[in-house]
C-alpha cells in the first residue's frame, strides 16, 4: 500500500485554522473582520451566559401564570374520617392541626361529591360546584372567606 491509496481516516482532526493564505484558513482565520469576536481574549458576558435563552428574552403581552393562586385542594373524601369521629366544623386551622393540609398554607378549596353522613360547616376560599352541593344535601354550610366572594356564591351560604 503507498501513501496515496490509503482510505481517508473517518476520524481525522479539524482544519488547523491561521496556518497560511493556501490554507483556506489563513488571515483572520474565520473570525470574520474587526469586532470584539475577531480579537484575541474574547469571551461570552458571564452575566448572561448561565442564563437560559428565554429568560434573556423580554417579556411580551401578559398572562395571569404569574398570579395564579396556588391553593391545595382538599376533597371531602379526606374529612369523612373526621365526621365519623364527630367533628362537624372544619376550617384552615382544624385542617392543619389534622393533618389533612400543611403548615403554612393560606388558602384551601373545598372539592369533590362525596355523600356525607352528617350535617358539616366548612370555612375555605373556594367551594367546588359538587362540593358545595353535597355540603348543602347533607344539611351542612358552606362559608366563604376572601375578598373574591361572587354573588352567586353567596347563594350557597
Amino acid at each position: 500500500m503507498k501513501l496515496h491509496e490509503m482510505p481517508k481516516s473517518p476520524n481525522r482532526r479539524k482544519k488547523r485554522v491561521g496556518r497560511g493564505e493556501s490554507s483556506g484558513w489563513g488571515k483572520t482565520a474565520g473570525k470574520g473582520n474587526k469586532g470584539a469576536k475577531a480579537r484575541s481574549g474574547y469571551r461570552v458576558s458571564p452575566v448572561t451566559s448561565g442564563i437560559p435563552w428565554y429568560r434573556k428574552l423580554p417579556i411580551r403581552g401578559f398572562s395571569n401564570f404569574r398570579f395564579r393562586r396556588n391553593r391545595p385542594h382538599v376533597a371531602l373524601k379526606r374529612l369523612l374520617p373526621f365526621i365519623e369521629r364527630g367533628i362537624s366544623e372544619f376550617d384552615l386551622e382544624i385542617l392543619i392541626e389534622k393533618g389533612v393540609v400543611r403548615g403554612g398554607t393560606k388558602e384551601i378549596k373545598i372539592i369533590g361529591n362525596e355523600e356525607l353522613p352528617a350535617a358539616i360547616t366548612i370555612t375555605a376560599e373556594q367551594f367546588s360546584e359538587g362540593a358545595a352541593a353535597a355540603i348543602s344535601r347533607a344539611g351542612g354550610h358552606t362559608i366563604l372567606i376572601g375578598e373574591n366572594v361572587k354573588v352567586s356564591e353567596v347563594g350557597m351560604v
